[in-house]
C-alpha cells in the first residue's frame, strides 16, 4: 500500500499540518489536510474518507473538499465513520449554518457527499482495502483503523492515550507492516496529555513494553505539538527503541 503523508502534525503552523493520509491515491485516513496538499485533480480521484473522530484537526478539510469537487465527480465521497461522529458532523458541521449540507448538494439524490456508518471491530471491505475500525482512548467518541490489502497491513492509532486495545490488535494483525501511534506531548505535561487522551513518549513506553508487538515493526510517531517538537522527539529518541520513529509530512511510505 502506498501512504501519502498530507499532514500529521498535533496543530497547524508554517511547516505542520492536521492529519490526512493519503491510501493509494483514492482513499484519505481522516481530512485535517487534504485542500491545501493535492491538486484538484487528486483532489478528485478520491472517493472514502475514514474520519477517525470531530476533533476539527482531523475533520476540517471535508469542508472545502466539497467545495473544490462538485461537479468533478460522478459518485459521492462516501464520509465513512462510526455513528457518533457521523451525527456530529451531520449535527455541527454540514448543517446549513455553519457550512452548507454537501450531503444533499446539489440535490439530495446525486450528492457530492455521503455518510456512510461504519461498525466498530468488525472488517469492512473499502476502496478495494479491509478495513477494521477499532475504539480508541480520547474525550470523544474514537476510533483507528487497521488497514489491509491482504498482502499487508497497517494501524493507524488516530488520536488516543494508553490503550491496551490497541496492542492488541496490533499483536493479532496480519503481516503488520507499521504502526502509526499518537505522542502528543513531553513527559513534563502528562497530566494534560491523560486529559485530553494522548500519549507522552513515558506512556508510550509503558505500553510498549507490555504490548506483544514484534521489535522489528516500525512504530511511526504522529500528532507531535509543533511547540514540543523538540523536547518529544529527543524523549523519543531517549526510550532506546530503534523501531521508534517520526512520521515525514509529505513522504510517500509504503507498507
Amino acid at each position: 500500500m502506498k501512504v501519502k503523508i498530507l499532514g500529521c502534525s498535533g496543530s497547524e503552523t508554517i511547516g505542520h499540518m492536521p492529519p490526512g493520509f493519503l491510501v493509494n491515491e483514492v482513499l484519505m485516513l481522516d481530512a485535517g489536510t487534504i485542500t491545501a496538499a493535492l491538486s484538484i485533480e487528486a483532489q478528485s480521484k478520491i472517493t472514502d474518507i475514514l474520519i477517525s473522530h470531530t476533533h476539527l484537526d482531523h475533520i476540517k478539510s471535508l469542508l472545502f473538499l466539497a467545495d473544490n469537487i462538485i461537479g468533478r465527480i460522478k459518485k459521492p465521497v462516501n464520509i465513512r465513520a462510526i455513528p457518533k461522529v457521523i451525527d456530529a458532523i451531520r449535527k455541527h458541521l454540514m448543517n446549513d449554518l455553519i457550512w452548507p449540507d454537501f450531503t444533499r448538494i446539489p440535490t439530495p439524490k446525486n450528492p457530492v457527499l455521503a455518510y456512510a456508518p461504519m461498525p466498530v471491530n468488525k472488517t469492512v471491505s473499502i476502496a478495494g482495502l479491509k478495513v477494521k475500525a477499532i475504539p480508541m482512548n480520547h474525550p470523544v467518541p474514537a476510533v483507528g483503523f487497521l488497514v489491509s490489502d491482504g498482502k499487508s497491513s497497517f494501524l493507524y492509532s488516530a488520536d488516543t492515550g494508553p490503550n491496551e486495545g490497541l496492542w492488541k490488535e496490533a499483536a493479532k494483525a496480519k503481516n503488520l507492516s507499521a504502526i502509526i501511534v499518537d505522542t502528543s506531548f513531553p513527559n513534563s505535561l502528562d497530566g494534560i496529555a491523560t486529559l485530553s487522551g494522548h500519549f507522552t513518549p513515558g506512556q508510550l513506553h509503558r505500553d510498549l513494553a507490555k504490548a506483544r508487538v514484534a521489535n522489528d515493526v516500525p512504530i511511526y510517531i504522529y500528532h507531535v505539538k509543533p511547540v514540543h517538537k523538540k523536547k518529544v522527539i529527543s524523549e523519543l529518541k531517549g526510550l532506546g527503541r530503534k523501531n521508534v520513529k517520526i512520521l515525514v509530512e509529505g513522504k510517500t511510505y509504503h507498507f
